[in-house]
């Protein structure tokens, strides 16, 4: 029988202590569309259907609170929370119906390392879903360091679904859908966030994005440069409080006659880090500040959405 499986990483729920330089940063520089404000929680939206792909409000500390995943139903939904809780995970909500704009069912729940999850359907979206030039499409991946990366990569396989698309001496790329990933964990580094990526419309749009963060008075981390696993382009900065951010464009889209590769099939000649070797390696800034955002507080629990 086969596993349920999510089928896209819908949002991520932020946390800053200077929350209006957070909205001016994410709709300003990084072009994303305000979708609405309640009770503080400010909705940001891409150009794909997705009603919002980020929502940030005021915290103490900035923080990670939460990361979304949809469904195609609410039989999906009740099939992974029985996948959620045959794996022996504790902290888990049961489903249940959800306000809108986070859908009509779902149920959250804390993964091995304490990563706040929640997975939904039923979301009123959009009916605009063009590209635009110039702003991103959808959230493309978030990469999360990990304590214990065999525990957390065996929940996102049996509980989530998700399938193995390769493997690097330092990285798991996990898939959900036809991209080549939509998370990836780290092998070091605990339960902490190494960055989120935000997918553009192309190369030119990438490029015009690093532009408008030099206008901001910030640096390229690493970049420009294209990937191994997944083929994409890729240039890092870091956002409002040095929230590790990633623009990227063209990933490999995969199907079922893809192979996983094996760290000794992605190894690089001496001072390269990707195809093109244009760009040296992450900033020791960038390398640094993932390591101050963890997943943090009730997140798992969706008492608001209710």
């Amino acid at each position: 029988m086969s596993r349920a499986q999510v089928r896209a990483l819908r949002s991520i729920d932020l946390g800053f202590s200077d929350l209006d330089n957070a909205l001016r940063f994410f709709t300003e520089v990084w072009n994303l569309t305000p979708a609405g404000e309640s009770g503080g929680v400010h909705y940001l939206r891409a150009t794909s259907a997705f009603h919002h792909i980020l929502t940030l409000r005021h915290m103490a500390q900035p923080a990670l609170l939460r990361m979304v995943f949809d469904t195609a139903d609410a039989d999906t939904v009740d099939a992974l929370h029985a996948q959620v809780l045959a794996h022996g995970l504790k902290t888990i909500d049961p489903p249940g119906r959800l306000r809108q704009p986070h859908g009509d069912y779902g149920f959250g729940f804390k993964d091995p390392e304490g990563r706040n999850i929640a997975i939904v359907c039923g979301v009123k979206d959009h009916a605009d879903a063009a590209d635009r030039p110039d702003r991103p499409r959808k959230l493309s991946h978030i990469n999360v360091n990990a304590g214990d990366s065999e525990a957390t990569f065996a929940c996102y396989r049996d509980a989530l679904g998700f399938t193995l698309t390769d493997t690097t001496r330092r990285l798991r790329f996990l898939s959900c859908n036809a991209d080549h990933h939509s998370v990836v964990l780290g092998f070091t580094g605990g339960d902490t966030l190494n960055h989120i990526a935000f997918e553009m419309p192309d190369l030119e749009s990438v490029m015009r994005g690093a532009g408008r963060m030099r206008d901001d008075r910030r640096a390229i981390e690493w970049g420009p440069g294209r990937h191994g696993p997944g083929n994409n382009v890729f240039c890092y900065f870091l956002g409002p409080q040095d929230m590790p951010v990633e623009l990227t464009a063209e990933m490999q889209q995969i199907d079922v006659t893809d192979r996983a590769r094996t760290p000794e099939q992605w190894t690089w000649p001496p001072g390269r880090l990707d195809y093109w070797g244009i760009s040296a390696a992450p900033s020791a800034r960038m390398d640094a500040a993932g390591l101050r955002y963890k997943f943090t507080g009730d997140g798992w629990r969706l008492d608001e959405w209710r």
